[in-house]
């Protein structure tokens, strides 16, 4: 039974190389044909004869064969981890794989001729400068590689740490939606029990909808204006009346993606910190247009524009957030107030997405 209790958790590492992409099949074809150019270029200067044999063999040895022993030496460099050593150490193993590689194949070439010439025709010096050459190569190669590696690796830590913040950010929404919520079914409870009945049903479904889209970066438009009406109809049974909704939307906007609950923020916002503040109530309007390959989206409210404090302005604050996280400055939220050709105050926040965006 003790041992039971004092039971231990093994933690296994899995060592796993990543596949390869297009861009490195053609990045080691680039850089070791340069190579060849090189080796071609010293072979028809300072050799006495020219033989085809000699042609191939240059081109086997300074193409195919090192993209395959840089290529089985990444594999290598991934099952033993080189990337988790200290500079030093890994340094002196970069060192010492490129001398071991270089002089494998200038052995192997000098072998070759051996055996095709009856000796080794390049001189003593040539076959050093050879060495010297192949050692330079498969350096610069593992130098290349290691800095690409890290590019990518610090892009991959940078997706996770932007995909964490997304995550935090949309789940900080759920609870703020809920306390807004919870406040005015409070309110109602005791007023009205059918319409709080309503309210509940109504509030159910959004908080399904914001549970659901929590694990999605975007949604469709058309879904964030289904959820917009189920708000809106929560939010009529308590301000009745007060509330008015108008919506103008390009019926092909209604498939863009946008970020769930974003614009669902900028209606609560318009009704929390406009309409709500007005005895009379006022109009929330909702505009959606496509232009200039971007995606428009005003909500304009009732009532004088007045800048919340951070702690009020939670919800814009987080919208604004999301938008530099996802978009990268490509997309932008402003919030200004202006008159209306009636003479009414009213405040106007914009919202404008790309249509095309590769994140």
């Amino acid at each position: 039974m003790a041992s039971t209790a004092n039971s231990r958790r093994f933690h296994v590492r899995t060592r796993t190389v990543p596949k390869t992409t297009a861009l490195y099949w053609i990045c080691q074809a680039a850089g070791w044909s340069g190579f060849l150019a090189y080796v071609l270029v010293g072979y028809l200067v300072f050799a006495k004869e020219h033989q085809l044999g000699d042609v191939v063999t240059i081109i086997l040895t300074s193409t195919i064969v090192p993209i395959l022993m840089t290529h089985g030496l990444r594999h290598w460099m991934y099952l033993q981890r080189w990337q988790d050593l200290r500079e030093w150490r890994r340094k002196v193993r970069q060192f010492a794989a490129a001398a071991v590689l270089a002089l494998s194949i200038t052995a192997a070439f000098g072998f070759w001729n051996g055996l095709e010439h009856g000796r080794v025709w390049m001189p003593t010096g040539g076959m050093g400068w050879m060495l010297l050459a192949y050692w330079w190569a498969f350096g610069f190669w593992i130098w290349f590689y290691e800095l690409a590696h890290q590019r990518r690796r610090r892009n991959e830590l940078e997706l996770i740490a932007r995909d964490a913040q997304l995550r935090a950010l949309r789940g900080q929404l759920n609870p703020h939606f809920l306390f807004n919520s919870l406040n005015s079914l409070r309110s109602l409870i005791a007023e009205d029990p059918h319409r709080a009945k309503s309210m509940v049903t109504g509030l159910s479904e959004i908080l399904r909808y914001s549970l659901s889209a929590d694990r999605k970066d975007t949604v469709l438009l058309a879904e964030e204006i289904g959820v917009i009406d189920e708000y809106v109809a929560v939010e009529r049974a308590r301000f009745e009346d007060r509330l008015r909704v108008e919506k103008a939307i390009d019926p092909r906007a209604l498939s863009v993606p946008v970020p769930p609950m974003i614009v669902q923020t900028l209606v609560e916002n318009a009704v929390k910190h406009g309409i709500s503040t007005l005895p009379a109530g006022g109009v929330v309007r909702l505009e959606v247009a496509l232009q200039d390959r971007t995606a428009r989206i005003v909500v304009t409210n009732t009532g004088r524009f007045a800048p919340v404090p951070d702690e009020r302005g939670f919800g814009l604050q987080n919208a604004a957030e999301r938008l530099q996280l996802m978009y990268h400055g490509l997309a932008s939220l402003a919030i200004d107030g202006s008159v209306s050709d009636s003479g009414e105050q009213q405040t106007i926040a914009t919202l404008t997405l790309p249509l095309e965006f590769d994140p």
